[in-house]
């Protein structure tokens, strides 16, 4: 009997494909997206309190953080960071909230809405504890973290609208008039598949220029190409990802190509006759990975 050898193998060392994403001499990337867009719809579409108040008035996922960990806390909370950075603080109630308790609320903000059950939330949660913040849920937390944030956030009435709805046509139809009807067997992944349909179709179409039939104001994606490509020989889009796009232009006007991309993405939208603005977020740099917040124009 022989026994196999085997040679080392070499550590795998993993590099961030964005970090090898370099803008050429003399330019700059440039990215503007949606904050926290999807929840936004889904704050909307369910008529949801709470969470209308956390994106308006606060941070939503501080605020589900806040749900989670101390769920006796009633305060209506205003945030602030600490030094560090990372930790925020409520300045009415003076309770904290670290960077990784801010991640699972926010998680959680991702997988409740759409109905995903406590033990697929922490297997999707801990398949990720090799980044950071390095966050691992037993399935007992999960469970308490699920029940505590439908304690805060109530979608059941919401959720029973899309249900009578595929009861009785299988067809929904978002705010933009896209029309998707449901084959799928009827339970519960028809449900979950259902519920996330109007918020990310939404959100797609919301970012990439569709024009609400309420309001007919131009804007997203094909006003940035409009606008801000189509006259100019060096300025290129180079990604689109949902509701985030990045672009390479001259360095010399990285900032003002940055703040009107945001101002092109940041228009009101109406959901059950009430209108809203999604916030827009950008970020500046000549390497992907290493990119700095850029602030709207004043």
């Amino acid at each position: 009997m022989t026994t196999a050898i085997t040679e080392p193998q070499p550590e795998r060392i993993k590099i961030s494909l964005r970090s090898m994403y370099i803008a050429p001499p003399g330019k700059v990337l440039v990215a503007a997206d949606l904050s926290q867009a999807e929840s936004w719809i889904v704050a909307y579409l369910a008529n949801e309190p709470s969470m209308k108040y956390s994106l308006n008035e606060s941070d939503i996922h501080t605020d589900s953080a806040a749900a989670l960990f101390y769920p006796t806390n009633s305060c209506l909370h205003k945030w602030q960071k600490k030094e560090d950075g990372e930790t925020r603080f409520c300045t009415k109630c003076a309770i904290e909230i670290v960077k990784s308790a801010r991640y699972i609320g926010k998680r959680y903000n991702h997988a409740s809405a759409y109905r995903m059950k406590y033990v697929r939330a922490a297997e999707v949660i801990n398949k990720d504890s090799d980044k950071p913040p390095f966050v691992t849920v037993t399935l007992s937390e999960s469970k308490m973290f699920q029940e505590r944030w439908h304690a805060r956030y109530n979608l059941k009435n919401w959720w029973a609208d899309i249900e009578n709805k595929l009861a009785n046509s299988r067809t929904l139809t978002t705010v933009y008039g896209f029309r998707r009807t449901f084959f799928s067997q009827w339970g519960d992944e028809l449900f979950k598949e259902a519920t996330a349909f109007e918020p990310q179709s939404t959100v797609a179409d919301h970012f990439n220029g569709a024009i609400h039939p309420e309001l007919g104001i131009r804007g997203g994606l094909i006003e940035i190409y409009r606008q801000l490509v189509v006259p100019y020989k060096d300025h290129k889009i180079i990604n689109q990802s949902h509701d985030s796009c990045m672009m390479e232009v001259p360095a010399s006007s990285g900032v003002e190509i940055g703040q009107r991309m945001m101002a092109l993405l940041k228009r009101p939208i109406v959901i059950k006759g009430e209108e809203f603005t999604i916030p827009t977020d950008g970020e500046i740099g000549e390497r992907w990975g290493e990119m700095e917040p850029l602030k709207a124009a004043v």
